[in-house]
């Protein structure tokens, strides 16, 4: 495991998530990152299992895996809804009773961006 921090691209940091080109400015390694740390939030707030889930891109499954990775390596456990809309997730974080949700999502965006909506569960 590398000690050195993972440099994200800066313009994929947005206010409330994280977005941009699959395989220009957002790659499997910033999913596995974005994962990690996002489960180590978790992780420190109490939190034991996450829901994650992603729209039908073809990037998302890829991203996905990457990311479960990610949150498994940060100690958690994974509810994967597998493919999903956004709200489905919000219901799965609740429905299940977890901690916190990821939703790997393009939204409104040409089909070669993808990226990353995080949330806190009900803790």
């Amino acid at each position: 495991m590398s000690q050195t921090a993972h440099q994200f691209d800066p313009s994929i940091l947005r206010e409330y998530d994280i977005r941009g080109v699959v395989g220009d400015t957002v790659h499997a390694a910033d999913a596995r990152a974005i994962g990690r740390t996002f489960g180590t939030l978790v992780r420190r707030g109490g939190g034991k299992r996450v829901a994650l889930g992603y729209d039908g891109r073809l990037s998302s499954p890829g991203l996905a895996a990457a990311c479960v990775e990610g949150l498994t390596a940060a100690g958690l456990d994974v509810v994967n809804i597998g493919i999903a809309a956004t709200p489905m997730l919000y219901y799965a974080v609740y429905h299940f009773d977890t901690d916190g949700g990821i939703m790997i999502t393009g939204s409104h965006n040409p089909p070669d961006y993808n990226g990353f909506k995080m949330m806190m569960g009900k803790k």
